[in-house]
């Protein structure tokens, strides 16, 4: 006797073979996902640093980069891709292969360029997987010798006075930014000179092209220590404890004016989120402890472990909050 299979059921039949098939691609994907996860990595890792060697990026790396060779068994190699202040660097990662053999150390001014670029340069949280915070950092407000000013008070009483005369540096977009911002709320007349890192930036105060700038410690405390810049104020709420004679903003008149910089490890977007999770605690670990941690703490850092989720968190609301800044107040690239 001949059965005929109503046309209904032959319908839920063929979706049912196509989930199954989808299903097992799906299974098979993802046990393959997790084998090139466990063999990773399997040769050297590139780290892109979006800025010339001697700046504060540059540093945290190169601080880094010993032990997280040793967590991951491979060697890391340090790619120094400078260019528009961290830009060219930053977007060459962006455009990387998503094998988790190119990665790209920020800073802050991550977040804040493509408010500051149209078109924006890339989208650093869509282009980008977040892998880690690596340190968090205060800036301090130095000066050149020659500048007529042991404080901030004399400095503001000093440029009001002479308005354009002084010229204020920047090695990054968070140190432009940073700088607009203060010296907007300050009423200080000043001209912008932009480098392509903190790196010739000191170079350029130290020979007194510039007279001012907001810097990190990576770079400008052994210029301070070494007496051939001056600190008269550092942008944190609490003195940083490697400058303690120098005040805070907030001491000297600009209540609850804080700005930290950061430093943070990306990871092309489509990264296997395997790999990121193990990337994740190789840095973590060397944070934690060790050679790299102690070297980074000596330099002013403080090291905040945190996971990607956490990472990817905290980008969100730095987009968000500069970008607002930038708009508020009119703070253009060519400033």
């Amino acid at each position: 006797m001949l059965c005929r299979v109503p046309p209904e059921v032959e319908r839920i039949r063929a979706l049912s073979l196509v989930l199954l098939s989808a299903l097992a691609v799906a299974a098979s994907g993802a046990v393959a996902a997790d084998k090139v996860a466990a063999a990773y990595p399997i040769k050297p890792i590139r780290v892109i640093v979006p800025f010339p060697p001697g700046g504060g990026t540059d540093f945290v790396m190169r601080a880094i980069a010993p032990q997280l060779s040793e967590q991951l068994g491979q060697q890391v190699l340090i790619d120094n891709r400078a260019g528009a202040q961290g830009v060219i660097g930053t977007q060459l990662g962006a455009r990387a292969s998503n094998d988790g053999y190119t990665l790209t150390i920020v800073d802050a001014a991550t977040v804040i360029s493509p408010a500051l670029i149209d078109p924006p340069p890339f989208d650093v949280l869509k282009d980008f997987a977040p892998i880690a915070i690596l340190v968090e950092q205060p800036y301090l407000i130095t000066l050149h010798p020659s500048v007529p000013a042991t404080s901030m008070a004399e400095f503001i009483k000093l440029v009001q006075a002479n308005p354009n005369k002084y010229n204020f540096g920047s090695g990054s977009a968070i140190a432009h930014v940073s700088q607009a911002l203060f010296y907007s709320v300050a009423k200080l007349n000043m001209t912008h000179v932009p480098y392509r890192g903190s790196g010739p930036l000191m170079a350029a105060l130290i020979g007194n092209e510039v007279q001012t700038s907001f810097t990190g410690p990576g770079a400008a405390l052994p210029q301070v220590k070494a007496g051939k810049l001056r600190a008269i104020a550092v942008t944190s709420i609490k003195r940083f404890a490697q400058t303690p004679e120098v005040p805070t903003l907030d001491e000297v008149g600009f209540k609850g004016f804080e700005i930290r910089g950061w430093f943070g490890m990306l990871a092309p977007a489509g990264t296997p989120r395997p790999i990121v999770v193990k990337l994740n605690g190789a840095l973590n670990n060397v944070l934690s402890g060790g050679q790299a941690a102690q070297l980074l703490r000596e330099r002013g850092y403080d090291l905040n472990p945190a996971s990607p989720e956490a990472f990817g968190k905290f980008l969100g609301t730095e987009v968000t909050r500069w970008s607002k800044a930038v708009k508020q107040y009119g703070v253009k690239a060519s400033d």
